[in-house]
């Protein structure tokens, strides 16, 4: 019996966030995930440098681990690039279309943007492991004109340890919350029953044939008749394993009128006595208070200081009461729930 701490795994763009979390709905907040566009620049710099200095190396992987109230939390990564030598030189290279504005957002400070955070925390392992402090600066390059800039930053390894502190206690709060949920769903599966006492012809040979393939790990596509209890028939199966597994399940469906018959197979699921909680995410325009959907500070009073006024207001509390509180990402994303 392995009695030492449970391992906990994170991508080091989820782990390098400001504590507490601050930022607006925007291009420059951080929090969103590259575009090809971006990717693609990515790589002409990286392929120059490579060209233009021996000692540079792209695409590093890193990875960290550290010990907190009986976890063990591994932090993996991989940075855009590094310069070897007697003074490594670390680069993060990002892509704005304005390059000075991004510029100016990450001077002010620098636990207070993840990209800087992102930077900091691969100076910081390199340095854990090499007892080296290297050299930090950001790439800037612009997506419409190309232009580039440079811009230093400092690893500060007291204030650093101080954010590293807080960050580790919050992923402790997060992964006890987290295990509370596997628990709550594997709970409801051992008791979940299929709504209706006489499933329709088909059903059965659906549900039959949905927990066969998924035993041996395949995928299914599958056609049947309107009417049929199609939607009911795939559900039952498919939350039944995952809620087993303490994991959630995403239905996707391409309109409005469909998603409204996954829901009301979620509420029979409930009226038989399945604890099971739904949450409907749709598309931002068609719930977006303003006449144009446009995540923009300036624009947008509710897209301003979006992070801060989740924390604020505790809005993943009161998921939490609902379990649903997981599927909320923060990353900007706008959300219904359905009773």
């Amino acid at each position: 019996m392995n009695d030492g701490p449970k391992l906990i795994t994170s991508a080091l763009r989820d782990f390098a966030v400001p504590v507490p979390r601050t930022g607006s709905i925007e291009t420059h907040s951080g929090y969103g995930w590259a575009a090809d566009e971006g990717r693609e620049i990515h790589a002409r710099v990286q392929k120059r440098r490579v060209k233009a200095d021996s000692s540079y190396e792209p695409e590093v992987q890193v990875s960290c681990l550290f010990d907190r109230a009986g976890y063990r939390f591994q932090i993996d990564g991989r940075m855009d690039g590094i310069f070897h030598g007697d003074l490594p030189h670390i680069e993060e290279i990002k892509t704005s279309f304005n390059v000075h504005d991004l510029a100016n957002r990450l001077s002010h400070g620098s636990l207070a943007h993840p990209y800087s955070l992102q930077l900091l925390t691969y100076g910081y392992f390199h340095w854990l492991n090499n007892k080296v402090l290297p050299k930090l600066s950001f790439h800037l390059v612009s997506t419409r004109s190309r232009e580039s800039l440079d811009l230093g930053c400092e690893l500060r390894i007291a204030e650093y340890e101080t954010w590293l502190g807080l960050r580790l206690d919050e992923l402790v709060i997060e992964t006890a919350k987290a295990e509370k949920r596997v628990q709550r769903r594997r709970k409801i599966a051992a008791c979940f029953t299929f709504p209706f006492e006489n499933p329709r012809p088909g059903q059965t040979e659906i549900v039959r044939k949905i927990e066969e393939v998924m035993s041996e790990g395949q995928p299914l596509l599958m056609q049947a008749p309107t009417g049929m209890g199609k939607t009911v028939g795939v559900l039952y199966p498919v939350l039944k394993q995952a809620l087993g597994r303490g994991q959630q399940v995403i239905y996707i469906t391409p309109k409005n009128s469909q998603h409204s018959i996954a829901e009301d197979a979620c509420q029979r699921f409930a009226e038989a006595g399945s604890k099971v909680k739904a949450l409907t995410i749709t598309a931002k325009k068609k719930i977006c208070f303003k006449n144009e959907p446009l995540c923009n500070p300036d624009y947008c009073e509710f897209s301003r200081d979006y992070y801060a006024k989740v924390r604020e207001h505790g809005i993943l509390d009161l998921l939490a009461l609902s379990g649903t509180e997981d599927l909320i990402q923060a990353r900007g994303h706008l959300w219904r729930k359905r009773k």
